[in-house]
């Protein structure tokens, strides 16, 4: 999968949580914070990283080398994952 189709992913799952949070999105770019400007709770954050488990198959976070706490944008998020399917490979 490559980084293009990973972010597309991504994308519609933060649609897909959005929606079930009744939150109204701006147009996504990859600068956008996650809590700060799409408006996501810590429980909707952690509804998207469930949604993202699912999806992808696998949980980046499950090993030390990476904090939840770390990822604030968009990018972070895809960049993360795309990493962990590259390693998973």
């Amino acid at each position: 999968m490559n980084s293009t189709e990973v972010k597309e992913k991504i994308i519609a799952v933060i649609q897909e949580v959005a929606a079930t949070q009744d939150l109204n999105l701006p147009d996504l770019k990859d600068s956008q914070e996650i809590v700060d400007d799409l408006g996501f709770t810590s429980l909707g954050v952690a509804a998207l990283i469930a949604n993202l488990e699912e999806v992808f198959g696998i949980d980046p976070f499950e090993d030390e080398d990476v904090m939840i706490t770390d990822i604030r944008t968009i990018k972070d998020l895809c960049k993360v994952y795309a990493k962990s399917l590259e390693k998973s490979a």
